[in-house]
């Protein structure tokens, strides 16, 4: 083992049943250093990890830390043991305290009895809060904390413990930029104490402005390691897919005398969004960006039946709709793709199969069940989309989150609705899968689909939409044409006050 490195991964093996998640992964963590994983989904990380946190051990292999193996039995025991682990989903008790989250499973006691000491973890935990410059109580519940504050609750939970090793697992996903600058603050801060980090992201912008090296995992094997200060974005890109990314599918934007197929008129619910009026033409993809708050889901949410309006009123295709329930949206032609694909998303229980079959349940009700074509309907949508499983009877949750994503948007795609509504359709995604799910949205549309997303990721509403609306605390601010916007340009009207 490297005498510098205080983390080595030595020819880890690990499968599940026919799949093989890593297949011979090598590489080491210098003692201090902030190290990046990265990787297309299904590239291994999340196995890695999960090894590493001590949820599930190596077939082969092992894992060396602060020059011993290291194979911890469970979560906790890797706790103990000096490895942090900060999750990408919300991992808390939600009717707990953030005092009873942090020290969950190694609480403070005192006398012979062994009672809770419940005002010593309450003073400790007020400690690490104002250490890591988070402004919540100790006795808060779990369920009134943001999803920032959450990820830092993790943190402190982590060095309440005198972690050695943080491991960070696509941090940021649902953080605003702000929230990106104290978390980095943060864990910097943790990196010149000493704490050594492991970083796992798809934003390259965030790896290379956070770590000192990156090593990319390629269908389960490590394929490189980099100096940041040396390399170039792309080169990574590239040791990532292993190929050029696939061609632009080029677009040309609908004329602008077309029946919108989606109208929009002064639609209002309070206190999420108000007043809001949009059109989206047939083959045309309209983005809709605007800071946290702004009512951008709630909006989609909204125009799906998945909430009643107030006020205002929907046409599709030139016929005003009356949508009570999503089943209504759906049997009118809108299907929306959701954020949060483990909630509202999926189901974790049916297979793959079941899952895409889902929205055309209701079509097929009444005949009897076509396995054999259910199987060649899913399988094709498994190709369209390069999802990466070996069979479409797997439960998703044998997938990694961006072939998750993919499950979702194949289901929707494949009922060709008129309007097609995508909340963050690239949400924990990776660089390759991300142009791919652009490339599917831009055809879909070539062939007449109007498309209306929402998008958080700003260089992505500038790259795929056609025009681009601007929201802010709940009321359209403007519109701007994609060829002629800047993310100056758009930045100055989401957050002008």
């Amino acid at each position: 083992m490297n005498a510098r490195a205080g983390l080595e991964f030595r020819d880890v093996h690990k499968s599940f049943g026919a799949v093989r998640a890593l297949g011979g992964v090598s590489f080491d963590v210098t003692a201090g250093e902030a190290h990046a994983c990265v990787g297309e989904n299904g590239a291994g990380k999340s196995t890695l990890l999960k090894i590493l946190g001590g949820i599930v051990r190596p077939d082969r292999g092992e894992v060396w830390f602060e020059g011993a193996v290291f194979h911890p039995g469970s979560p906790r025991d890797a706790l103990v043991r000096g490895i942090g682990m900060v999750y990408q989903e919300r991992l808390a008790f939600p009717n707990l305290t953030v005092a009873a989250n942090i020290f969950a499973g190694r609480e403070l006691t005192r006398g012979s009895a062994g009672r809770l000491d419940e005002h010593a973890m309450r003073l400790r935990t007020r400690e690490l809060l104002e250490e890591l410059h988070v402004p919540i109580a100790p006795d808060v519940r779990m369920e009134h904390v943001s999803a920032a504050y959450a990820q830092l609750v993790q943190v402190a939970r982590a060095i309440a413990f005198d972690c050695r090793v943080l491991v960070l697992d696509e941090p940021t996903t649902s953080l605003t930029d702000a929230e990106v600058e104290h978390l980095f603050r943060v864990v910097l801060g943790l990196k010149a104490r000493g704490v050594t980090l492991l970083f796992v992201s798809h934003r390259l912008p965030e790896v290379f402005r956070l770590c000192d090296r990156v090593t990319v995992l390629r269908d389960g094997a490590a394929v490189g390691t980099f100096r940041c200060a040396d390399t170039a974005p792309d080169t990574i890109v590239r040791a990532m897919v292993g190929r050029e990314p696939p061609q632009r599918v080029a677009r040309t934007a609908p004329a602008a005398s077309t029946t919108p197929a989606l109208a929009v008129r002064g639609l209002t619910r309070r206190p999420w969004f108000e007043d809001v009026t949009l059109d989206v033409r047939p083959g045309e993809i309209v983005g809709i960006f605007g800071l946290v708050g702004s009512g951008r889901t709630e909006l989609l949410e909204t125009i799906f039946g998945m909430a009643r309006p107030q006020a205002g009123s929907i046409d599709v295709l030139g016929r005003p709709v009356t949508l009570r329930s999503a089943r209504d949206a759906a049997r009118t032609g809108l299907a929306l793709v959701p954020e949060d694909r483990q909630q509202q998303g999926l189901c974790f229980n049916l297979s793959l199969r079941h899952n895409m079959m889902m929205p055309r349940a209701e079509k097929t009700a009444a005949a009897k069940i076509d396995v054999r074509a259910e199987v060649a309907a899913s399988s094709a949508q498994v190709e369209q989309l390069a999802i990466r499983t070996p069979s479409v009877d797997r439960l998703p949750e044998t997938l990694s989150g961006g072939n998750q994503q993919k499950v979702v948007a194949a289901k929707w795609l494949a009922t060709m609705p008129k309007v097609l509504l995508l909340d963050e359709p690239t949400k924990g995604v990776d660089v390759g899968a991300k142009f791919e799910i652009h490339n599917i949205i831009r055809t879909n549309a070539a062939d007449g689909m109007a498309c209306l997303m929402v998008s958080s990721d700003l260089p992505e509403v500038l790259t795929v939409a056609d025009r681009i609306i601007v929201m802010r605390e709940g009321r359209v601010q403007g519109e701007l044409a994609g060829a002629a916007a800047t993310e100056e340009s758009v930045m100055a009207m989401a957050a002008h006050t």
